[in-house]
């Protein structure tokens, strides 16, 4: 017998091999930008999606929206190629821009909303996760956040704060925007099941000036912008600069094993004899 572990499975009654473990390794396919997505398994496949951060408010803004989550632990996938699309951060300054959706197999993850600023268009825009207010002396209302569940995907999404000085932060997956961006959610579907690490997810942006990101890719606000929302990792400092961030998309499929194939009833003797099938 080939070395390795061996499992063994049972057909109906007919004799069935042992296999070495895995035929196919588990699987992690990530997307930092649009692309095909080739599966090699069609069940129990691990899908997570997000949406492209909002942009952050000019003149005293608020901090975008992070882009809405959308995270299955486990669905089917049809055989064939399936396109998977990114979204573009939204423009920083003036009112912050929208971010586009995530897009794979059907379902949808909703770009964040853009910030609002001071001055003008105070409010938030809503969106995955809803942009903050900019500065304003009476208050400015955060965007609401629109991302919703479809099928065996959960949706996650946060309103952005409200108005003031600071200005509001964006919403998180996580959590709703204050001054600080809304934090992210946390997976580990980025990483090998073996030895599992989390990361987050749809952070927000912070408000203008200075309040922190939320952990999920969220840029602390500066002066003048607020912060642009995020899509993945951790908060992002001034030194990265407040502009928002591409969606992302990580696909993990399961370790396949299957039996090599019908084994003959003298083979399967001296392999038990051998001490080598059970």
């Amino acid at each position: 017998m080939p070395g390795g572990t061996t499992k063994y499975y049972y057909n109906n009654g007919g004799v069935v091999g042992p296999v070495v473990t895995p035929l196919t390794p588990e699987t992690i396919t990530t997307f930092t930008g649009s692309g095909t997505f080739n599966p090699s398994s069609t069940s129990g496949v691990e899908v997570l999606l997000v949406g492209a951060g909002g942009g952050g408010g000019g003149n005293r803004g608020g901090g975008g929206g992070a882009g809405g989550v959308m995270y299955a632990s486990s669905t089917t996938v049809p055989g064939s190629p399936l396109a998977v699309t990114i979204g573009s951060g939204g423009s920083d300054g003036g009112e912050g821009g929208n971010g586009g959706d995530t897009t794979f197999n059907s379902i949808n993850a909703e770009g964040g909303g853009g910030a609002g600023r001071f001055g003008s268009h105070y409010s938030g825009e809503p969106g995955g996760s809803g942009g903050g207010a900019g500065h304003a002396m009476g208050g400015g209302g955060g965007g609401s956040a629109t991302q919703s569940p479809s099928g065996d995907y959960t949706g996650y999404g946060n309103a952005g704060g409200s108005g003031g000085e600071p200005s509001g932060g964006g919403g998180g997956a996580g959590g709703a925007g204050d001054r600080a961006g809304g934090a992210g959610v946390q997976y580990d579907t980025a990483s090998p099941t073996a030895s599992p690490s989390n990361v987050h997810y749809g952070g927000g942006g912070g408000g203008g000036p200075n309040s922190s990101g939320g952990n999920g890719g969220g840029a602390q606000g500066s002066t003048p912008l607020g912060g642009g929302g995020g899509s993945h990792g951790d908060a992002r400092g001034p030194a990265s600069g407040p502009g928002a961030q591409d969606g992302y998309a990580v696909i993990k499929e399961p370790e396949v094993s299957k039996p090599t194939g019908v084994w003959r009833i003298t083979e399967v003797y001296q392999y038990v004899k051998d001490g080598e099938w059970t």
